[in-house]
């Protein structure tokens, strides 16, 4: 879990005919990386140019695309002639079009039919007394023209129209408007409220004169639109079972998939080549995945050697895979770098914990955590961040802003805040020995700890004789044995020991030891803001004891929510700005590229909802 892992070069050969079902059983591994490389012989185009098919599949998707059936991805056994399975799949469409075109039109004129039922019914709902003017007796509309809109979203009206009677009924989603007027006047209105993007509700026939009965009726209604709609979208589906609609759209979303992903994949006159980068480092998983297809090919996957293009990952069990987010900021780690990520999962946390201490603030994070970290991912890191809290608050006796429900077993930050200081101070020194710690480890790794210890030996031992002369007076010494080291391991480019090495070795000690300590300093303000938060919260509690009885529910609640929302935030940020730029410099190059393996084809759903149930 230290240490980034490489991926391993594979090849694989196979012939044309078992191309597609080779090309879906490496994307359905997760863990082939195509990548091609030149081949010394002459090359033959993999698949043919299908631009002109793709471009008439689109336009029929476009319009009919809402009305096929859901697909399920399948493999293709054999792609001897794409142009011929293109067209084949695309006149099938065709002729499916042709004949689900007249079912097609009534569903689209049901939907219309029952979103303007929907209007009626939430009318009548809103009135209580039925559809307004549904029967209009004749003496009283003689020369009368009458109409309703409803205005989404709407809170007022203006007819903007002389002649015009008008009354509004306002409902959650907008406003109804119902007008009486001449003919001609009626013309303007319903141009105005047209301009406004309001929706015509037209007044159904069948209503009868007793408005107690338009519920039930309009009821009735929307239960016929109903079962007609089930009925037509039943027989789309019949008519797409018969011509096996969905087999020709899996056909074709592969030869899409394909065809994108023609340029990593290289042919010959009988054979097709397949190269890039595994995850498996010794091909099983990709030999499980082509035998369980009855694939013919050959595979050979190569060690990985000193190639430095080779793409990495990183191989965290699920419970550290949150804090990936850390080093991702920055970008991959190169071959032979450390992953951060573990280092990540303990900093980041005390950290945060340390800033945020409180019982029942963490408790709260922590649900938070739980409940949103499936809909946004980086939100599951309040759950350690948020224990982290829970911890430091029975080490702060705070819960919810008040220190008087538990004891503090170690102390109250307000009332020791040189320990506090001194403590975020060490701290400091601890993630930073730790970083260092880390970069020895990656020269190890890459062969090159002499060459480090002669760079950063003497500023490393300087530094850590300067913290504990602390406790030490005689540590002072590691100062000029610190400078010594620095003279002694100055090179210049051809390795000799001259006059300007020793002088940039000797600028090299003073800025990289100075960025040491102000680096160090840096990680007081983890105890400053543990400091603040604690007296934010002694502000509340104090504010809210003043205002007594319910104001001080009041102002407590608000209070706690407040620093939720501000110091959970600026603690965060400030935890993230420490890892990156105080932590990570010590050791993180990022200087690697990322894994990225072979998608799936996209076999989308493309049923169509509707109103069906």
């Amino acid at each position: 879990m230290f240490r980034a892992q490489s991926a391993r070069w594979f090849e694989i050969i196979t012939t044309r005919d078992d191309f597609a079902r080779v090309l879906q059983a490496l994307a359905g591994t997760g863990a082939a990386q195509l990548e091609a490389r030149p081949l010394e012989e002459d090359t033959r185009p993999v698949l043919p140019r299908l631009e002109a098919f793709h471009e008439e599949f689109a336009a029929l998707e476009k319009t009919y695309g809402l009305y096929w059936p859901e697909v399920e991805g399948t493999v293709l056994s054999e792609i001897v002639n794409p142009v011929e399975a293109l067209g084949t799949a695309l006149a099938t469409l065709r002729l499916w079009a042709d004949e689900a075109a007249p079912t097609i039109a009534r569903v689209q004129a049901l939907e219309a039919e029952a979103a303007e039922l929907g209007l009626v019914a939430r009318l009548v709902a809103a009135t209580g007394a039925g559809f307004p003017f549904a029967r209009m007796p004749a003496a009283a509309g003689k020369g009368l023209a009458r109409a309703v809109w409803f205005l989404p979203g709407a809170d007022r009206h203006d007819t903007g129209a002389d002649g015009v009677l008008s009354a509004t009924i306002a409902v959650s989603e907008g406003l109804f408007v119902i007008a009486l007027a001449g003919p001609g006047e009626l013309e303007g209105f319903e141009a105005a409220m047209s301009a406004r993007q309001g929706v015509r509700v037209p007044i159904p026939g069948f209503l009868s004169e007793d408005a107690a009965d338009h519920g039930g009726q309009i009821a009735e209604a929307q239960a016929r639109n109903m079962r007609a709609q089930v009925e037509a979208c039943d027989q789309l589906n019949r008519l797409a079972a018969r011509q096996r609609l969905d087999e020709v759209l899996s056909r074709i979303a592969v030869l899409k998939w394909l065809y994108d992903n023609i340029g990593d994949v290289q042919a010959t006159e009988r054979t097709i080549r397949i190269t890039g980068w595994t995850k498996s480092r010794t091909g099983a998983r990709l030999r499980q995945a082509l035998d369980a297809v009855g694939a013919n090919y050959v595979l050979s996957v190569a060690e990985q050697g000193a190639n430095g293009a080779a793409p990495v990952f990183l191989f965290n069990p699920r419970w550290l895979a949150g804090f990936e987010f850390f080093p991702r900021l920055l970008g991959m780690p190169g071959r032979g770098e450390a992953d951060p990520s573990l280092a990540a999962a303990v900093i980041a946390p005390v950290m945060f914990g340390f800033m945020f201490g409180d019982v029942g603030q963490g408790a709260v994070l922590v649900a938070v955590g739980f409940l949103l970290r499936k809909r946004l991912p980086l939100l599951g890191l309040l759950i350690p961040g948020g224990i982290a809290a829970m911890l430091f608050g029975v080490l702060f006796g705070s819960v919810f802003s008040r220190e008087d429900v538990i004891p503090a077993l170690w102390l109250h930050p307000l009332n020791e805040p040189v320990t506090v200081l001194a403590v975020a101070l060490a701290m400091g020194v601890v993630f930073l020995v730790a970083g260092i710690a880390l970069d020895v480890l990656q020269a190890v790794w890459q062969g090159v700890l002499a060459g480090w210890l002669r760079q950063h030996g003497g500023i490393v031992l300087s530094y850590l004789g300067l913290i504990a002369a602390w406790w030490l007076p005689a540590m002072l010494w590691t100062l000029p044995l610190g400078i010594a080291l620095a003279v002694l391991g100055a090179r210049d480019a051809q390795g000799r020991l001259t006059g300007m090495a020793v002088a940039a070795a000797l600028g090299e000690y003073v800025e990289s030891l100075m960025r040491l300590f102000v680096s160090t300093v840096s990680f007081v303000r983890v105890g400053a803001f543990a400091l603040a938060h604690a007296g934010l919260s002694a502000a509340i509690i104090g504010i809210a004891e003043a205002a007594g009885g319910v104001g001080y529910l009041v102002i407590w609640l608000l209070g706690n929510l407040l620093i939720l929302a501000l110091e959970g935030l600026v603690t965060g940020i400030q935890t993230t700005r420490l890892i990156l730029f105080e932590f990570f410099t010590r050791f993180y190059h990022a200087g690697g590229r990322e894994f990225r393996p072979l998608s799936v084809p996209d076999f989308h759903s493309r049923k169509h909802e509707g109103n069906r149930t």
